[in-house]
């Protein structure tokens, strides 16, 4: 399973591939973003499309599989209805970082990146925490699926259309929400080694 990704584009190029009508967040290129840490996101607020930062992994209680959410299985898991109801939000990348084990010591890692786009975006789910002091804490879970080779969990990659419905508060019937998400297929990646 992916951990980590990078976001290398520029962000003339982030506004032109998802919309972006507002930016409030100081965007920077990163090789690779981490749980916990604050990413980039594109969620829809008043009919536009926000680029702005959350921290990536959900607090405070569900914290134990905070930093994805199998797509398999959001129905089982009601502290995700509502999100996937009426907080969904797009996670940028340019490639996905994982880890291969390859003999008994070494540890290889690999990046993927689409195979035509130099940025795409993952499906999210996102949430504000409120402290006791009411400061809020915008959060965020990427969306994966199972079966997708030796990585096993991928995130989703959202293209086209179904990006479209995923930014669309409208688009809000779970039963339809989670049939976009079946209908999704495995994107075609290039998959190359990350050298020390």
């Amino acid at each position: 399973m992916n951990e980590r990704y990078a976001l290398t584009a520029e962000l003339a190029d982030l506004t032109s591939e998802f919309k972006v009508d507002r930016i409030e967040y100081a965007f920077f290129e990163k090789e690779q973003y981490e749980p916990t840490g604050q990413i980039p996101v594109i969620r829809p607020i008043g009919g536009q499309r926000w680029l702005s930062a959350q921290r990536w992994g959900l607090m405070p209680y569900w914290g134990k599989s905070s930093l994805h959410a199998d797509r398999a299985t959001l129905g089982e898991k009601r502290y995700l209805l509502n999100m996937l109801a009426k907080k969904r939000c797009v996670i940028p990348c340019s490639a996905l970082l994982f880890e291969r084990r390859e003999g008994k010591k070494r540890i290889a890692v690999y990046r993927r990146r689409h195979a035509e786009k130099r940025v795409f975006g993952v499906a999210g789910l996102f949430d504000v925490w409120l402290d006791s002091e009411k400061q809020e804490y915008p959060m965020c879970t990427i969306v994966t699926a199972s079966g997708y080779g030796a990585e096993g969990s991928m995130p989703l990659i959202l293209e086209g259309e179904a990006m479209d419905k995923w930014l669309d508060p409208a688009y809000n019937r779970l039963e339809s929400v989670r049939e976009l998400l079946l209908s999704i297929p495995e994107p075609e990646y290039r998959t190359e080694p990350v050298l020390p």
